[in-house]
């Protein structure tokens, strides 16, 4: 039996794809995780996969001092992550990217074990940009990398099997009036402080017209209360309130918007575009805004009067954006991967 490594951590977009791919593999290998001590950590563990951690430090954008002891810092998890490796001996390390992931790749690369990678984004990040030249295969979700590196393959998104249900059940209580349409805010798994505010403040308008489900991330509840407003701190069956959605307002990170987009939701997006980030969520929002997937609303432009307005507007274009999302065939990219990481195993 072949034992696989698998590697990805700090938010759950690096986290799910590699638990959607763990699903269909680990009947017939051997599967371990190595993380840090994040969000990754109770997720994999609870799925009973035996996980390592090590330490893992990332970049602070525009906080020069902070930075200063990042590479003694990444020296330390490569002599940490080396160690598992050996002691695992895995034929093969499948990385999802991400600060967590870029130790555990330069320790599988000193050990000569093989690395299939995946980037979500339309551009590469910076542990990526690493983990590109020391990876076997770089899967990808946009068809514009192909070509700009020897070891691109274009995959498209990692989707678990629970998306493509006809009818998906949960248990999770909502208060929903069935004659109103429902939206659903999401900021991410740590959630967004300029959304989640906004939201709250509009909170009064929305309802008039509208069901809210609103995910506040992880230790962001309030004591905010409405007839048909459901605030979640995280959500264990984003299939499910997906479904029951007739629009997703959030964050463009590459989690919320394939999922979205795999099940032809209609999108506001409203990217991340402060110092902490790269510009990778405009790049991404910009990309299904210009497929006439989606709506984009600037941050800097957010307020609860524009918020109102775009979800008006993205619900009066929701039949036009559903066709367009339907034309860019999101529906085989984990089945792509699997077949990506077999012929290496087999190899």
């Amino acid at each position: 039996m072949s034992r696989l490594v698998f590697t990805g951590g700090g938010t759950l977009g690096h986290v799910m794809p590699n638990l959607y791919l763990i699903e269909e593999l680990k009947d017939e290998h051997e599967i371990f995780y190595i993380g840090s001590n994040g969000i990754e950590k109770d997720r994999v563990k609870s799925k009973k996969i035996t996980y390592y951690e090590i330490s893992a430090t990332k970049l602070f954008r525009g906080k020069f001092t902070r930075n200063l002891s990042i590479p003694f810092k990444l020296i330390k998890a490569i002599k940490e992550a080396k160690k598992v490796l050996k002691e695992i001996s895995p034929d093969l390390v499948v990385s999802k990217g991400g600060y967590v992931s870029l130790p555990v790749c330069i320790a599988a690369r000193k050990l000569r074990i093989p690395i299939i990678s995946h980037e979500s984004d339309y551009s590469f990040g910076l542990a990526n940009k690493i983990i590109l030249k020391i990876s076997n295969v770089m899967c990808v979700n946009y068809e514009h990398l192909v070509g700009t590196h020897k070891n691109i393959v274009y995959t498209g998104p990692i989707i678990s099997n629970e998306f493509k249900l006809a009818n998906i059940k949960s248990d999770i209580k909502l208060k929903l009036n069935p004659n109103k349409p429902t939206i659903l805010f999401i900021g991410g798994s740590s959630g967004s402080k300029k959304i989640n505010e906004t939201v709250i403040n509009a909170l009064p308008k929305l309802l008039e017209k509208y069901n809210v489900i609103h995910i506040v991330g992880k230790g962001n509840l309030t004591k905010t209360q409405g007839e048909y407003y459901n605030q979640l701190e995280l959500c264990n069956n984003m299939p499910y309130v997906y479904s029951i959605s007739d629009l997703v307002v959030g964050r463009a990170g590459a989690g919320v918007i394939f999922e979205s987009a795999y099940m032809q939701k209609t999108m506001l997006l409203i990217p991340l575009q402060n110092k902490n980030s790269r510009g990778d969520q405009v790049q991404n929002a910009n990309y299904f805004k210009n497929k006439g997937g989606a709506k984009v609303l600037l941050e800097a432009e957010l307020n609860p009067i524009t918020l109102t307005k775009y979800i008006e507007t993205s619900l009066r274009n929701s039949d036009n954006m559903k066709i367009n999302l339907k034309k860019l065939d999101l529906s085989k990219g984990k089945d792509k991967m699997l077949k990506i990481i077999k012929e290496n195993l087999n190899k």
